[in-house]
């Protein structure tokens, strides 16, 4: 439902750049851009190309030079920094896989992508700024602006994120894509990579870093990326839940043997995954599918059934995730969820089987 209506709100298609289809194209009003490439992975590999790779922009994309860009760290640090394009280059590096899902995408969606990310540790910046003790809070602010039907005039996006959770390991400042220099779209020419939280916080077009220890009140802080429930209650999305998906095959296609290998993917975010399940209708027994390598936290791991097809009709397949720590994904989405983040009811498809 959610989907549709956002179909019904294209109204700049414009906006959406070239080299993706514009019905793969979702607008609000003028300013919010969800734009999904129709295949974001293979079963043959766990990489997701640049070009597969999901886009979801909150205003239009901002057009910078790396000449003439800059990065200011400043608020409670003990010496406020202003870093070329150049300086990041030259800082030591690391290179990782990550996991990237839009909090707001739906059971076995398209708004999730894997890449290989290279840059700095967000850590390293910090601690070179020195936080002060009093500091709690990092404010990532990118360069993106705009304005929108409830959104104040040139509001920037920004998102606060705890100052442990930017301290870790896993948080990047990344300038490099699957080997390339960040595409316009995903946030050249810096990004951060908060890896296993909802893509949101990882804020594209970095051009200020700040620490402080008050509550952030921006308006995408406050207004967007809430867990609502009917009776009033709200937290903040942020972890990545347990997530999986079908490959292969695709909802309403037709097959006609009578063993064939069914093929996904499956996340959790900061956990590693340890069992996927599946099945070919409701009500049925559970299987356990095949884990493609031994799992990792942070990056989806690839998984597989070789399902022996009992005879022909119509299927709805069923497949389910497990963390390691024992968390699966509902059956049912929680009726008094108010909003449309973290859907992770198991993803099911309908296929029919000819023989």
């Amino acid at each position: 439902m959610r989907r549709e209506f956002l179909k019904a709100m294209l109204v700049s298609p414009w906006l959406v750049p070239e080299s993706r289809s514009l019905q793969s194209a979702l607008l609000v009003g003028n300013a919010y851009i969800a734009s999904f490439a129709r295949t974001d992975a293979s079963p043959q590999g766990l990489i997701t190309s640049n070009s597969d790779f999901f886009v979801r922009n909150h205003f239009r994309t901002p057009q910078i030079s790396s000449d003439s860009w800059n990065l200011v760290v400043d608020g409670l640090v003990s010496v406020p920094l202003k870093l070329s394009y150049s300086d990041l280059l030259l800082a030591n590096s690391v290179r990782r896989p990550a996991t990237m899902e839009c909090a707001g995408n739906t059971s076995g969606g398209i708004g999730v992508g894997n890449a290989v990310w290279t840059g700095i540790p967000l850590a390293d910046v910090l601690k070179q700024a020195g936080a002060k003790a009093a500091a709690t809070a990092v404010i990532l602010h990118g360069a993106d602006s705009g304005t929108g039907e409830g959104v104040p005039a040139n509001t920037h996006f920004a998102r606060a994120i705890p100052l442990e959770r930017a301290m870790d390991a896993s948080s990047l400042l990344a300038y490099e894509m699957n080997g390339s220099p960040l595409p316009a779209d995903h946030g050249f020419p810096l990004r951060a990579l908060v890896a296993g939280w909802y893509g949101m916080d990882s804020v594209k077009w970095l051009t200020r870093i700040e620490l402080t220890s008050q509550p952030f009140e921006g308006y995408f802080q406050q207004q967007y990326y809430v867990a609502l429930q009917a009776n009033g209650e709200r937290r903040p999305i942020t972890r990545m839940l347990v997530n999986s998906k079908f490959l292969r095959p695709s909802d309403g296609e037709e097959i006609g043997t009578k063993t064939y290998r069914v093929e996904g993917v499956a996340w959790a975010g900061e956990r590693k995954i340890a069992k996927v399940e599946f099945r070919a209708s409701s009500g049925a027994a559970w299987q356990t599918a095949t884990l493609a390598a031994q799992s990792a936290p942070l990056t989806w791991n690839s998984w597989s059934y070789d399902w022996h097809v009992p005879s022909a009709g119509k299927y709805t397949l069923e497949v389910r995730a497990f963390d390691e720590e024992g968390r699966t994904q509902p059956d049912v989405r929680d009726p008094g969820r108010q909003d449309a983040y973290e859907l992770n009811t198991p993803h099911r498809i309908t296929i029919t089987v000819r023989l």
